[in-house]
C-alpha cells in the first residue's frame, strides 16, 4: 500500500517469467510509490498467474473482459483503494474505468504507448481512435511520460487533464570489466526493423573498418532471427537475445557508445542509462526524452549523420558519466505521491 493513500495499480505491461523486459518502466513507476504496492496485471500472453506479495500478473490473452472485471471488482472490495492507477491503454480497461468511476474512486493513467504520438495518430481508425479518446477524457489525470507524448494525447483527446511524469532511471553501479582494445558500440532495443531500424544500423556500421570497432545487439523481438541472418558473416557484429534491465545496466560500462536509431520513441530510456554509465549516446532526432538530454548525447537525422557520429566516437576520448536526478526513483515517486494527495483532496 502507499504510505498515505491506498492505490490499486492496473497494468497491461509488466515483467513476467516469459519476458523479463516487458514493461520494466511500468514496474519502476509503481515501485517508486510504495514498498508493497497492490498490482493487477492483465498482460497479452497466455500463462498461469504469477503472484508475488500483493502483485498478481495474469497471462490474460484468452481471458474474457467479464473475468477481468470480476477480478478487478474483487480487488476493489479487498483493498478498498481511494485511487485506481491504470498503466498503458488497452480497450479492455474501459469497463474497469467505468466500474471505478461508479464507485466514486479517483483514477489516474500513465501512458507510454507510441501509438499516441501526434505524428502517428492518423494510423488510429474507427473504434481504435474513439476508445482512447473517450478513455483519456474520462480518467481524472493522464500522465504521459514525455512532452512529446503529452502533445499527441492532447491532440487526440483535447479535454484530457495531463501531467508529464517521465520514466525512472535506475542508478548504474557497475564498472568496465576490462580495458578495450577496440571501440565497442551497443544497441539495446526490441528487434523490430520498422521501428528500431537495426537493419539500417548494420548497413551504416559495415562502412567502419572491422578492426576499429565492434557492434553488439541486445534484445528480442519479431525480427531477431532476421538480424541474426543479416549479421551472420560480420566478424565484428554480435547478436544477443533479450536481457533483463539489471543485466543491461551491468553490461553498459563495457561499451563506448550506445546507438538508438529509432524511427520514433516516446521516451528512449536507454539513452539515459548509457549516459549514466559513461557512454556516448548516439540517437535519432526528435525522440521523447530530448528535454532531459545532456552534451554526451549526439543527435542524428540520417544514415550519413549516423556514420559521422560513429566516426566521431572512434576518435574521441571517453564520455563523462552523466547524472539525471530528476529521473531518480525518489524524484518520480515523490511526484506521483504528491499527485495522489492532490487528486484525493479534490474529492
Amino acid at each position: 500500500m502507499n504510505d498515505e493513500i491506498n492505490v490499486l495499480h492496473v497494468t497491461k505491461w509488466y515483467p513476467h517469467k516469459a519476458d523479463p523486459q516487458n514493461g520494466v518502466f511500468v514496474q519502476k513507476h509503481i515501485a517508486s510509490t510504495s514498498n508493497n504496492p497492490v498490482v493487477l496485471g492483465f498482460l497479452s500472453y497466455a500463462g498461469k498467474p504469477e503472484i508475488e506479495g500483493q502483485t498478481t500478473i495474469y497471462g490474460a490473452k484468452q481471458m474474457s473482459n467479464a473475468t477481468k472485471l470480476a477480478i478487478f471488482t474483487a480487488a476493489i472490495a479487498q483493498h478498498k483503494p481511494k485511487i485506481v492507477h491504470f498503466h498503458c491503454f488497452a480497450p479492455d480497461l474501459l469497463p474497469l474505468l467505468l466500474y471505478a468511476k461508479s464507485k466514486r474512486l479517483k483514477t489516474l493513467h500513465t501512458e507510454h504507448g507510441s501509438a499516441f504520438l501526434k505524428d502517428r495518430l492518423h494510423l488510429l481508425k474507427g473504434w481504435r481512435k474513439k476508445a482512447p479518446r473517450w478513455y483519456f477524457s474520462k480518467v481524472d489525470r493522464v500522465l504521459p511520460i514525455s512532452p512529446l507524448l503529452n502533445e499527441g494525447i492532447l491532440a487526440l483527446a483535447p479535454k484530457s487533464s495531463t501531467t508529464v511524469i517521465p520514466n525512472i532511471l535506475t542508478p548504474v553501479s557497475a564498472t568496465a570489466s576490462q580495458e578495450r582494445l577496440t571501440k565497442k558500440f551497443c544497441v539495446v532495443a526490441d528487434v523490430v526493423f520498422e521501428t528500431k531500424q537495426q537493419d539500417k544500423i548494420v548497413e551504416v556500421f559495415r562502412q567502419i573498418p572491422r578492426a576499429k570497432a565492434e557492434l553488439y545487439f541486445y534484445g528480442g523481438g519479431p525480427d531477431h532471427s532476421k538480424l541474426e541472418d543479416l549479421c551472420r558473416n560480420d566478424a565484428n557484429i554480435f547478436v544477443h537475445g533479450r536481457k533483463t534491465n539489471a543485466e543491461v545496466l551491468e553490461l553498459l560500462p563495457n561499451f563506448d557508445a550506445l546507438l538508438l536509431y529509432s524511427a520514433y520513441e516516446t521516451f528512449g530510456i536507454t539513452v539515459f542509462e548509457a549516459r549514466q554509465a559513461g557512454l556516448w549516446a548516439i540517437h535519432s532526432a526528435g525522440l521523447g526524452g530530448q528535454p532531459w538530454y545532456d552534451n554526451g548525447c549526439i543527435e542524428v537525422s540520417s544514415e550519413r549523420e549516423l556514420l559521422a557520429a560513429i566516426e566521431q566516437v572512434l576518435t574521441s576520448t571517453a564520455a563523462q558519466k552523466a547524472s539525471f536526478p530528476d529521473l531518480s526513483p525518489q524524484a518520480i515517486g515523490d511526484l506521483l505521491k504528491e499527485l495522489y494527495r492532490e487528486i484525493v483532496l479534490k474529492s
